[in-house]
């Protein structure tokens, strides 16, 4: 059905009126214009006609048709049309002001980011069994990254990866207690922008550093941006707002639609939105959402078998990844109920990022605005019979990765590419299209070539590394330092006697069952890839 004209909200300091689509012909439309002599109403249509030019349209097309309208409209009013022509001319001039403005506006970016999802936990990825309708939508507009890993599985520590663009033996965060300094914190990405003229918030989980052991104001810097809504690792799902119970994500969401909606045309924004989901804790879900995987038969990964499980060194049976492995191996009920809580997650996370997304169309900001979606790491769904993350197998370290541009050309649209690229290449990557020079501190690389399309040189490998312990009565987590190439990985556990080694043929062998670490055939390779591990604290830190 023709959706009717409306002028959206004008803004007081730049005048400019924005109109949604409609249906209506173009000649009616302007015949409506020509009858009443309204100036407002020729100024919606040349607010139209600034939209049609933002998508492409021919600006002297539009214009001859418009004349051409406007003659056949009223052929024997001169008043009228004389009226007409100046206010023709003064559109022009307003059209060709507001365009060079848009070309000089900087974008408005939108990260959002989910806590432990991996890649294949999303439809785009390939999943036939999981709903996740408006992040595979923004994959089929913008760029897939096949191959994006975190350089660090824990929350606290990838998560200063994605504020500072490097590596955690640079940044320094290896537990949920310490926080990045005030003097890192200046250098990360959201500090930078609003520097240079942007809008910041940030909603969601932080989880860099204690408030109730170290600055609050660290921990939790509520200070370094506009809009705030963070808290620290340990929250609920389950909320008191207002004498009410809420589901947290919905009051997130709210604030992000509030974010977007308080925007100011002059001013960009970057809007960081931060989804606790698929993490636990596990006791509350959104009551007004319902369960479609309550039934589900959803199927296991393929090295959920207690064969694989077995196969693993006593010490990572033994470790906080193995907990109930034996009710998660060979079609046991843990397996399969972890599977269908976190597909319950991943899909309420996507209905929250379906409204965002929506409200920047209703806006009208979508087409100025930038979006990256990833998650702070992946995680084990019975892969090896493991849960959690922490070690450096395959769905541990990947992370979904999509680079939505509308201003790049739509030939680019669903487009895969094959690269490794990390979390801490998000940070340079988001100032790069504001138009800000990182720091020499960032250690990641800049996405937008890729997204572009362009030929780069790209890494060949990259640097893994995990430190974080817990405490007893908690099962151990093993320290974990390797280096991943495009074929190959080998992973070192420091704190073993002897020190244990793998070695994987990701190309042949992509499920990380074989080690080849023993091999005598594979010896030159596992030496290249130690001497890397080796040599990459020092260059890195």
């Amino acid at each position: 059905m023709p959706r009717t004209l409306k002028l959206g909200h004008q803004r007081s300091r730049s005048g400019w009126i924005r109109c949604r689509q409609q249906r209506d012909p173009c000649a009616s439309r302007i015949a409506r214009c020509v009858q009443r002599s309204t100036v407002l109403r020729l100024y919606s249509f040349w607010a139209r006609v600034m939209e049609r030019q933002e998508h492409g349209k021919s600006t002297g097309q539009i214009v001859d048709r418009f004349e051409m309208r406007i003659l056949m409209c009223d052929r024997d009013n001169v008043r009228t049309r004389l009226f007409t022509s100046l206010c023709l001319f003064a559109g022009f001039c307003l059209l060709q002001s507001q365009l060079a403005c848009a070309e000089q506006r900087p974008p408005n970016i939108l990260f959002l980011f989910a806590d432990d999802q991996p890649p294949n936990c999303l439809g785009c990825m390939g999943n036939q069994h999981i709903k996740t309708p408006n992040l595979d939508r923004l994959a089929r507009r913008g760029v897939v990254f096949q191959n994006a890993f975190a350089t660090t599985a824990i929350c606290c520590s990838n998560r200063a990866c994605l504020m500072t663009g490097q590596h955690m033996i640079r940044h320094g965060v290896e537990d949920f207690i310490e926080p990045l300094s005030a003097a890192a914190f200046d250098e990360t990405y959201p500090v930078l922008l609003r520097k240079s003229g942007y809008r910041t918030g940030y909603l969601g989980k932080f989880a860099v550093g204690n408030p109730g052991r170290r600055d609050r104001q660290l921990c939790l810097p509520a200070d370094k941006f506009d809009k705030w809504y963070g808290f620290p690792q340990s929250i609920s799902f389950r909320q008191e707002v207002d004498g009410e119970t809420r589901y947290l994500t919905e009051v997130m969401t709210e604030k992000a639609v509030e974010f977007l909606r308080e925007s100011d045309s002059e001013q960009p924004f970057c809007l960081t939105v931060a989804f606790k989901e698929p993490h636990g804790p596990f006791d509350y879900f959104d009551p007004n959402a319902p369960n479609t995987y309550e039934d589900a038969d959803l199927p296991r990964p393929e090295t959920c078998t207690s064969e694989d499980y077995e196969a693993l060194p006593e010490f990572l049976q033994e470790s906080l990844g193995g907990d109930g492995a034996k009710r998660r191996v060979d079609g046991g009920d843990r397996g399969l109920q972890e599977l269908r809580t976190v597909y319950r997650l991943v899909s309420r996370l996507d209905a929250s990022v379906g409204v965002i997304l929506d409200e920047l169309e209703d806006l009208g900001l979508a087409e100025n605005t930038v979006v990256i979606y990833s998650s702070d790491h992946g995680l084990l769904l019975g892969d090896h019979g493991l849960s959690g993350k922490w070690l450096m197998y395959e769905n541990s370290i990947r992370v979904p990765m999509i680079v939505y541009d509308p201003r790049i050309a739509t030939e680019q649209s669903g487009s895969r590419r094959e690269e490794m690229v990390l979390s801490i290449d998000v940070a340079p990557t988001i100032l790069s299209i504001a138009g800000v020079d990182p720091p020499e501190s960032m250690q990641g690389k800049d996405m937008m070539p890729l997204v572009r399309d362009k030929s780069v040189a790209w890494r060949e490998h990259f640097f893994y590394q995990h430190t974080y312990q817990t405490d007893p009565p908690r099962s151990p987590i093993p320290s974990t330092e390797g280096i991943r190439t495009k074929d190959w990985k080998f992973v070192r556990f420091p704190d073993t006697q002897p020190v244990y080694q793998q070695l994987f043929d990701l190309k042949n062998d992509p499920l990380e069952r074989k080690n080849l670490a023993s091999e005598s055939q594979h010896a030159s390779r596992l030496r290249e890839l130690r001497q890397l591990c080796d040599d990459a604290p020092e260059q890195l830190r």
